[in-house]
């Protein structure tokens, strides 16, 4: 308190004429309408600027909350996007009641589901290429799910932690995707050779299969992937290592540059489709 008070008397006359300086502002604008009307404008600006950064921090803030919940949507809009397809498929064989009643109970129990995740790390140092996602084997992530964006498919998971998990993309020398370009039902399978982020290749095609730059490039036959999910679009016919088959490059429809949410996708037949087909290998 003595510290205090010893402040005050050593500074009085700085506290002194700060006072008059306040109370001489005070006057000015109490007894001037112009100079209040100056003081009110500048004042209402300065809270409104306060206000917008307030708001705009704010924003800022809950912006992660708002794109997982935009990711939690689109995951539920993909699931839906299927089965609306799977019953359109099966309404074009037959319009039968028995088929009717067969896709009504077929859509009620839809094959896929979509666990939202976010990128955690990207490597694109060499060829062996991977994606870490912050959902793993407490969130339903298991290995061999697929993995795709909004734009296209992603990759597959590969290795699971209890948080995290581990996914080849589409760019790794290792990955192995069935696909067909959209007007054909030849199929083939899409690799990459290691030259090009933003290009893959669509090999083993025949050799009279027709193709136009641009053409769209789906996946085919896979026990990861449903049918009909974009990869991407030729590019420029490729180099062939056989004469009888063909080879396109493909630009990818995923960027990997800005990649940041993905969906990976629970297929609730994999593991019966999967026991079923390994009784033909024993």
């Amino acid at each position: 308190m003595r510290n205090l008070f010893n402040f005050i008397i050593r500074n009085s006359h700085w506290l002194l004429a700060a006072l008059l300086v306040a109370f001489s502002f005070y006057l000015v604008f109490t007894h001037n309408s112009y100079q209040r009307s100056v003081y009110l404008s500048s004042a209402n600006n300065i809270s409104g600027w306060f206000f917008s950064v307030s708001k705009d921090i704010g924003s800022f803030f809950h912006l992660k909350k708002n794109n997982q919940l935009l990711l939690e949507k689109t995951a539920e809009l993909e699931k839906e996007i299927l089965a609306l397809k799977d019953r359109i498929d099966l309404l074009t064989v037959s319009d039968s009641l028995e088929m009717n009643a067969f896709v009504k109970d077929s859509a009620s129990l839809p094959q896929f589901d979509f666990i939202p995740a976010e990128v955690v790390n990207l490597s694109f140092a060499g060829a062996n290429n991977f994606i870490t996602l912050n959902k793993g084997a407490k969130h339903g992530i298991k290995p061999d799910m697929g993995v795709i964006s909004t734009q296209g498919v992603v990759g597959v998971v590969s290795n699971v932690s209890r948080n995290l998990s581990v996914v080849i993309p589409v760019i790794n020398p290792k990955f192995r995707l069935s696909a067909r370009l959209k007007n054909s039902e030849n199929y083939g399978s899409v690799s990459w050779d290691g030259t090009n982020i933003g290009e893959v290749q669509l090999g083993e095609l025949p050799k009279h299969e027709a193709f136009h730059q641009g053409d769209t490039v789906l996946t085919s036959f896979s026990r990861i992937f449903p049918r009909n999910l974009i990869i991407g679009f030729v590019s420029s016919e490729g180099h062939s290592r056989d004469d009888n088959f063909n080879t396109f490059n493909i630009r990818l429809s995923t960027n990997f540059y800005t990649l940041q949410d993905v969906l990976v996708i629970n297929d609730t037949y994999h593991e019966e489709q999967k026991i079923l087909e390994e009784t033909l290998q024993r």
